[in-house]
């Protein structure tokens, strides 16, 4: 299979290695990704062939249009980009092997800078979002801004590994207990006994999902000021101490403000590109020829 875009044949390989990256990227989805996406193994394949040739017909028409701008580049810009070029090929040995000439390195510098050009154009008239859509897109999406329970906690800690075996750590961190219950403060203990010295212990500010189950299951049904029993992690044995709790909020607005704003503009910068790869797409002639048979 031939294709050609304007009449410009497309390399073969180009459309192999985007192929091949699909297959690679099909191939993480999870099963209830495939299921939304509809696919199957031979579906998977038919849509690696099919997007990979969309793919690669969007780049060709965006870099026609960009090698139309003549207008002299920077040369100090050039050169630079010149010199990236070379390193992807993989330096002046590596493209002599392949037989990748200075002048094929110097226009795929020059269409590359004028490609950034020509996007940075493109995006550069979108126009800010407004107030009013950032408060809409907030209110319609406040799920997101959902944090849950968090806590301040500290801990003891004795580790089993090739240095202690389990009865040693468990006969250092029932050590660590008696003092507790003796009535050392949990932040002396900490500081002298634990694996993890330092700051009492302290583990900071964090939610759940931020440490190992066992320990989660542990801390989050404490009360603050509360000190565990001993229990066990797949670190070893600790004992943990709540200094305070945060029940679960919602990020008000001023403080997602900029990561809404940022979103939108790289949502409109998006569909802007697609508007404009639509319209070369419309004047374009694009052919598929199929090799003749014999």
């Amino acid at each position: 299979m031939a294709l050609f875009v304007n009449n410009e044949e497309v390399p073969e390989g180009l459309l192999q290695a985007e192929t091949q990256s699909l297959r690679a990227r099909f191939a993480q989805l999870s099963p209830d990704q495939r299921a939304q996406y509809g696919f199957d193994d031979a579906t998977m394949e038919m849509r690696a062939v099919e997007w990979a040739r969309e793919n690669v017909i969007e780049r060709v028409l965006l870099r026609q249009e960009a090698l139309r701008d003549e207008s002299p580049l920077p040369a100090e810009a050039l050169e630079a980009a010149v010199e990236n070029m070379r390193q992807r090929f993989g330096g002046a040995e590596k493209m002599a092997e392949a037989g990748v000439s200075e002048e094929t390195v110097r226009e795929e510098a020059e269409a590359a800078l004028r490609l950034d050009a020509l996007l940075a154009q493109l995006k550069g008239r979108v126009k800010p979002a407004k107030s009013k859509d950032v408060a809409s897109w907030y209110r319609k999406h406040m799920e997101r801004w959902l944090v849950g329970e968090s806590l301040r906690a500290a801990h003891i800690v004795k580790h089993v590994n090739e240095d202690a075996t389990e009865e040693q750590a468990r006969a250092a961190i029932d050590a660590a207990k008696a003092e507790l219950d003796g009535g050392v403060s949990f932040e002396e203990v900490a500081d002298r006994l634990s694996d993890c010295p330092g700051n009492g212990g302290d583990l900071g500010w964090f939610g759940q999902g931020k440490m190992v189950q066992e320990f989660e299951d542990v801390v989050f049904a404490m009360e603050p000021g509360q000190v565990s029993a001993v229990f066990r992690s797949p670190f070893g044995f600790h004992i943990a101490k709540v200094h305070d709790k945060k029940p679960p909020t919602t990020l008000p607005l001023n403080e997602v403000k900029q990561q809404i704003e940022a979103e939108l503009r790289q949502e409109r910068e998006n569909q802007a590109v697609e508007e404009f790869v639509d319209q070369l797409r419309a004047k374009a002639k694009i052919e598929v020829l199929e090799p003749a048979k014999a």
